[in-house]
């Protein structure tokens, strides 16, 4: 429940969470947003105490919860991964400063300044506020988005930059109906609050993910790792972060053969041979093994007769 005084005015108000989820001090136009269709839905269940609660500035824009949220590092579950009740919402996150972490068991994505995201709260979300994070935060109803989706599906997860055009168009309208929203009538109320869902499902509709079957994957997942293959922070949680899903998914798109990692050192391997191999070639040994991210000349040696069973050697 939500207690405050004035009836439709500004004003600071308590906003008190059911059992198991953070409270947050909360000022804005109070309205209808005590609708206990909203009631703790913008904050995920969480075992931290109180001192840790994100603090908001709220404001209720037709049926579009807008809020201006400052977290602490925190971290528990959002969403309920029920089909009823407060399950029938999306929210969308806006990143202006520090990071925010979220995943489910085949998704991940690690938000920074300057990221959006928007999250089907039908699915239950792991998440972390891994520093102070400062982000702007919109919660509406799930039947809002799917009648201007049509026939377009509705993604668990959608990410995208706040600098592409579709963002900014968005986030242009989101900063004129923070700024109005207490002097809208009810008919402009209504309008910028569908406006808002449209903008939404045109963002989903040009970033949400494509689903791809693991062989799809494990072909996305070895492109990526040729085109980085002496970068030293190539390792299976940069390349899940790059496809936008969970290292687990990743690992499982490479369960029926080498793994990941087995699979860049084979190709690392090779390219190392191969720069060996060129005539004229200006690189020891030891430089080619530096620079094909082998730990030292004598792995490389190892590796290389393990492989092709004689040692490397740098061309006359």
């Amino acid at each position: 429940m939500c207690q405050g005084g004035g009836s439709g005015r500004p004003s600071t108000f308590r906003c008190v969470i059911p059992t198991g989820r953070t409270s947050c001090t909360s000022s804005g136009n109070v309205g209808s947003a005590t609708s206990p269709m909203y009631a703790g839905c913008a904050f995920p269940q969480t075992a931290h105490a109180a001192s840790t609660a994100p603090v908001w500035n709220r404001r209720l824009v037709g049926e579009v919860a807008v809020s201006q949220q400052f977290s602490d590092p925190n971290e528990g579950t959002s969403g309920s991964g029920e089909t009823n009740g407060q399950a029938d919402l999306v929210a969308v996150h806006i990143i202006r400063s520090g990071s925010l972490r979220i995943e489910d068991t085949g998704r991940r994505a690690d938000l920074g300044p300057g990221t959006l995201c928007i999250r089907d709260l039908r699915t239950s979300w792991q998440f972390a506020y891994t520093a102070p994070t400062d982000c702007g935060v919109l919660i509406l109803p799930r039947a809002g988005l799917l009648q201007h989706l049509y026939r377009t599906r509705l993604p668990a997860l959608t990410v995208a930059p706040s600098t592409a055009p579709e963002s900014r168009l968005l986030l242009a309208h989101l900063d004129a109906t923070w700024s109005l929203a207490e002097r809208l009538g009810p008919e402009a109320t209504h309008a910028a609050s569908e406006a808002m869902a449209m903008l939404l499902t045109g963002l989903i509709r040009t970033h949400a993910p494509i689903a791809v079957p693991p062989q799809s994957l494990r072909a996305a997942a070895t492109a990526y790792a040729d085109s980085r293959l002496r970068d030293p922070d190539l390792a299976p949680a940069t390349i899940a972060r790059a496809l936008n899903v969970s290292v687990r998914t990743l690992h499982r798109a490479f369960a029926d053969g080498e793994t990941v990692m087995a699979y860049v050192r084979r190709r690392r391997l090779e390219g190392a041979r191969r720069e060996l191999d060129c005539p004229g070639s200006p690189y020891t040994v030891a430089d080619v093994a530096a620079r094909w991210q082998f730990t030292d000349s004598s792995h490389f040696r190892r590796a290389h007769r393990g492989t092709y069973g004689q040692c490397p050697s740098a061309p006359g």
